[in-house]
Formats: structure tokens, sequence, C-alpha cells
């Protein structure tokens, strides 16, 4: 069996991380495994041994033939099921955070199965009838554990936030809470992750915190393999999503280098909680924003070190790749 994917592969955003981790794990299970797309070079920030084991699929995709005849696609699906199914696709990914159009459940239904990345789009895809399986993207854990901080900033409360600035991620609302926190407490830090390769995902945001700069660190382009000792040098992470259409990478990660985490009790966010019990923080009432209030309250807790990491019950990417691959078997097996 071969499979192939058409998002990029890269160090730098989410679904470059799912596909050079299921690359890695295919090539460990004797899998061929193609990207439809150039793989290159200056996005995989990886050590050597990853790079070697990544040689032959990165030789198939720079190929001029980058899609072998006899191989299952994985497409990339967003808000509008993207394109109209290409030839040879029979298996779609989908990450989705708004209502689908008349338009995108017809492409959805072009498919033999839909990857949902969350509980909360596979129950949404299902009740349109379309053939929908939940499988949880995952976290690679030689990398992403708890282990020892190294205190840089001795004496400072360290707060994580990350994920690309956008509306749906909620860094307007993690600057608000952040401001009002800093106030009362002087030794506050926030640590933002908001780099991406979309930044006017972020216009019309208020994330101006230019009068705080002595307590913010925009750490920039890091790649996913330098993270973790980034994770753990903090004390939380603050994730108040509006809307997540999987279980939130960044999040997961943080979680599993066992950090206590805040996190918005909605959508894709639901798995996270049910998975790591980590902190919820619900919406106000009539609003569907997640509370401000509630948010401070929890940063206290987090602060007077009342906080605790909750369990971890989050997969790793051996379980999504063996989940992929089981589906392109039965895809395959069904012809």
């Amino acid at each position: 069996m071969k499979l192939a994917f058409d998002w990029d592969a890269s160090s730098y955003f989410g679904w470059g991380v799912y596909g050079i981790n299921l690359a890695l794990e295919c090539a460990k299970r004797g899998v061929e495994t193609t990207c439809t797309n150039v793989v290159r070079a200056d996005q995989l920030a990886l050590d050597p041994l990853r790079l070697k084991a990544l040689a032959p699929f990165i030789k198939r995709s720079n190929s001029q033939q980058r899609l072998p005849r006899d191989a299952v696609l994985f497409h990339t699906l967003g808000n509008e099921m993207m394109v109209e199914r290409p030839r040879g696709c029979r298996i779609g990914v989908v990450f989705f955070e708004q209502p689908l159009s008349p338009m995108a459940i017809k492409r959805a239904r072009e498919y033999d199965l839909i990857i949902a990345g969350s509980t909360w789009n596979a129950d949404i895809l299902k009740s349109l009838r379309i053939e929908t399986r939940f499988l949880i993207q995952g976290v690679d854990r030689s990398l992403f554990h708890p282990g020892p901080r190294r205190d840089l900033f001795p004496g400072r409360f360290l707060i994580f936030s990350g994920g690309k600035a956008e509306p749906r991620k909620g860094q307007d609302i993690v600057a608000k809470a952040f401001r009002i926190f800093a106030k009362r407490h002087s030794d506050a830090m926030l640590i933002a992750a908001w780099h991406s390769p979309w930044p006017q995902l972020a216009d019309g945001m208020d994330l101006d915190l230019s009068d705080l700069a002595g307590q913010v660190i925009d750490i920039g382009a890091v790649p996913n393999s330098r993270m973790a000792g980034i994770y753990r040098e903090c004390h939380v992470g603050l994730f108040p999503n509006r809307i997540e259409g999987g279980t939130n990478l960044v999040a997961m990660e943080l979680i599993a280098c066992g950090i206590p985490a805040i996190v918005s009790a909605n959508t894709g966010h639901l798995d996270l909680l049910r998975l790591t019990g980590a902190r919820p923080v619900y919406p106000m009432p009539g609003t569907g924003e997640p509370d401000i209030e509630h948010i401070l309250d929890n940063l206290e807790r987090a602060y007077g070190g009342d906080l605790a990491a909750g369990r971890d019950e989050l997969p790793g990417w051996d379980h999504t790749a063996a989940g992929l691959i089981e589906a392109a078997a039965q895809i395959g097996a069904s012809e």
C-alpha cells in the first residue's frame, strides 16, 4: 500500500507538523508515503536522524512524478471543503470552524471517507449523512513530555499563548486578560507564539501590548522541534479560543509537557478537556465569548500554585498514522 497527502510538510505550522509526523510514522512501518507538494529544505528544522529517516519521502515528493498511480491520496479540507475532489482522491482530512455551505456538503459527499479532527466536526458531518471518522492528531512524545524548568527568568511568572494570530484563536482575549493581570502582578510575563505565514489573518485585532513591553516576549517563528523547552519554562498556558476545528496541537503539546492549561470549553477543545482535564473556561451567557473574569480567576489560581497539570491521555502520532493507514487499507479493499 502507498499513501500520499496534498498538504505541505513543515516545522512551522500545524498542517506541516502533521505531514512530517505522518511521513515519519509511515517510514517506520515500511509504508511508502509521498507529498504532492515540493518538500522545501528550509521548512524542515529537524535533527539529522529525523532528516535521514525522511530522505526517501523527500526524494519521492520532489520527483517529477509525485503521485503514484496506486497511492491512496489524503486531501486537506477546510471550511468550504476546498476544491472539487481531484482525480484519485478518496479520503479527506478536515478541520473546519464555520457552518458548511450546501456546496461544501456536496463536495464532502464526493469522498469515500472524511477524517475529522474533532468529535465536534465528526458529529456535524455524521448529522449530514457524510461518511466520517474521528481521528485525533497526535503529539511527538519524544519531544513533548514533562521535564525540568531551566528557570531562565527567575522570580517571573510566565504565561504561554500560542497559535496563529486570528480572531478564532482569541489572542485579543489573551491580550485583554493579560493587561489586567499584569497590572496586578508586575512579575507576570506573556510568552506569545503568534507568528504564522498568514499575518493578514490578524488584521483588525487589538493585540497592542507595547506599553507592557517589559512583560511580553514575542518569540517569532520557532520550529516545532524547539518548542518543548519553551513550554517547560512557562507556568501556565492560556487558550481562550472562540472556535477550534481540531484539538489544538499547540495546547496538546504544552499539556504533554506537564504544564497546566486554561482552555475554552467549546468546539474541538471539548475533546482536549475530556482527555486532559485542563482547566475549562466557559462562555459568558448570551455572547459565546470566553469569560474574562473566569480566565483571570484561573490565572490567579495558577499564580498561587493551585492550578495543577491535569491528566494526560493524549495519543502519539503513531496512533494517528495507524488510523490513517487503516482507513486507506479499508478504502483500497472496497474497490
